[in-house]
C-alpha cells in the first residue's frame, strides 16, 4: 500500500498520478478535511482520516511542524520508505534522523519535493526535473527505484540532504526577488512618467532577460512563507529582507492607488 499523507491541491496531484499508475486499489489517501474526502470518496478513491499500515508514505501536508508530527505518528511495522514532498525548515531532516536513531525507529528517509504548477501539463507532477536527497545511498536507492515507477530517472537528480531541503525554498525566495525587482521598477517608472509594460516588453527582448509582471503584490501561500524562511536562514543576507520590504511597501501603495 501506497499511502499520501495531505491531498490538498499539491497532495491529491501525486495521488491521483500515482493512482493511475498503481491503481486506485493500491493507493490510500489522508486528509482531515471532509470535503476533499467525500470528493475523493465520490470518484472511486480510498481516502480517510487515519494512516495505515504502509510501505511508502508520501507526506504532502503544508507546514514543518506538521511534517514532523505526521512521521512521529506513522506505523513503520513494515520498514516504509517516507519521502517528504513538503518544503520545510533547514534542519529539519538531521531532527528527524537524530529522532529515528533515538526511538530504533527502523524506515529509509527521502526528500523529494514537489515543483507543482497547476494546470501547466508540462511542468506538472512527475513530467518534469526534480531534485532528491536521502539519508543515505541504501536510502536515496529505495527512493529512485520507487519514483522511477512514475517518471524518468534522467528527470531526478540527487544532491546531499542538506542541499535538498534548501533547494525549493531558494527557488520561491528567487523568484519572489525577481518580482520585487518588477514591482520596484514599476513603481519607480510611474514616478518618471515612464510606460513599465513597454520598458518591460523592451528590456525583455534580450535573450536572458525576463521582467516579471507587476500586479498586486506577490500573494499565495508558497513564495511568500519560502523567502522568510530562506531571510532567516540566512540570517547575513540583508538582500532577502529588502525584498520582502519592497514587495510590502508595493502593495500598500497598490492598495492606497485603488482607495483614491
Amino acid at each position: 500500500m501506497i499511502t499520501i499523507i495531505g491531498i490538498g491541491e499539491i497532495g491529491s496531484a501525486v495521488f491521483r498520478e500515482i493512482a493511475k499508475t498503481k491503481g486506485k486499489d493500491n493507493v490510500f489517501g489522508v486528509d482531515l478535511d471532509e470535503t476533499t474526502l467525500n470528493s475523493l470518496k465520490e470518484e472511486g478513491y480510498n481516502v480517510g482520516k487515519e494512516i495505515p499500515v504502509s510501505d511508502e508514505y508520501i507526506i504532502c501536508v503544508y507546514l514543518t511542524d506538521q511534517v514532523v508530527s505526521v512521521i512521529k505518528n506513522l506505523d513503520f511495522s513494515n520498514k516504509p520508505l517516507v519521502s517528504i514532498d513538503a518544503t520545510i525548515l533547514p534542519g529539519t531532516s538531521k531532527e528527524i534522523i537524530d529522532w529515528k536513531n533515538k526511538e530504533g525507529k527502523e524506515f529509509d528517509l527521502v526528500l523529494f519535493p514537489h515543483r507543482f504548477n497547476p494546470n501547466d501539463e508540462e511542468h506538472f507532477v512527475f513530467n518534469l526535473h526534480r531534485v532528491m536527497g536521502a539519508e543515505n545511498e541504501k536510502a536515496l536507492q529505495r527512493g529512485l527505484t520507487f519514483f522511477t515507477q512514475f517518471m524518468d530517472k534522467n528527470l531526478i537528480h540527487t544532491f546531499p540532504l542538506e542541499v535538498v531541503e534548501l533547494t525549493k525554498p531558494v527557488e520561491n525566495a528567487y523568484r519572489f526577488m525577481e518580482i520585487a525587482i518588477a514591482e520596484q521598477l514599476k513603481l519607480s517608472c510611474k514616478e518618471k512618467g515612464i510606460d513599465f509594460e513597454q520598458l518591460r516588453a523592451a528590456a525583455s527582448t534580450k535573450w536572458n532577460i525576463h521582467i516579471y509582471e507587476a500586479r498586486d503584490g506577490v500573494g499565495g501561500k508558497c513564495l511568500p512563507k519560502d523567502i522568510k524562511l530562506i531571510d532567516e536562514f540566512f540570517s547575513g543576507n540583508e538582500l532577502f529582507k529588502k525584498g520582502i520590504e519592497f514587495n510590502e511597501e508595493y502593495i500598500k501603495r497598490i492598495k492606497e492607488g485603488k482607495s483614491k
